[in-house]
């Protein structure tokens, strides 16, 4: 019994050691999962925030004038983007002004801006993106580091047997 008592006394840093390295381990690849569910959404949403913020000046304007040709034409200029399918122009109650719908996609990223004109709503400009024209090479980069993940994660493991390992071997020489 004494005997049991002094060997799991031996065990007892170097495997807690070893079980804090997989829980860190562990928790490191759910971040990464999370970080990957961002990552594939952010160019979406910040290619549509800077064409929106680019457009939003003339859309008030035109809104303001009450100007078809003008809205027309921003929604025209807006769906020569290799990145946008469609562009719409909405008032502020909803009402469809301007429209160049260029088809659907089953691929589409909607993206809606409200334009305001002094704290009240004015307007919406309605993007519609191409998935594949982001997609493709933010899809390649995410598989390049999970495949890199993929042998990081067991050398981890691997480190940290053979601390645990030293360890014991510096605790038995003392």
């Amino acid at each position: 019994m004494g005997n049991l008592k002094l060997h799991l006394r031996q065990w007892h840093w170097p495997g807690l050691l070893a079980v804090l390295l997989l829980l860190l381990a562990a928790r490191q690849w759910l971040a990464l999962d999370e970080l990957g569910h961002r990552w594939r959404g952010l160019p979406y949403e910040t290619s549509a925030s800077a064409l929106a913020d680019f457009a939003e000046l003339q859309a008030l304007r035109s809104l303001s004038a009450e100007d078809s040709d003008a809205q027309q034409q921003l929604v025209t200029e807006l769906s020569r983007s290799p990145l946008v399918l469609s562009a719409r122009l909405y008032d502020g109650g909803g009402r469809l002004l301007a429209d160049n719908n260029n088809g659907d996609n089953d691929d589409a990223r909607v993206y809606v801006r409200p334009l305001y004109e002094q704290e009240r709503i004015a307007g919406f400009l309605q993007l519609s993106l191409a998935g594949s024209a982001l997609s493709g090479e933010h899809q390649t980069i995410w598989q390049g580091v999970y495949r890199h993940l993929g042998w990081l994660l067991p050398l981890t493991g691997a480190l940290g047997a053979l601390l645990t390992c030293a360890l014991l071997r510096l605790r038995r020489l003392h």
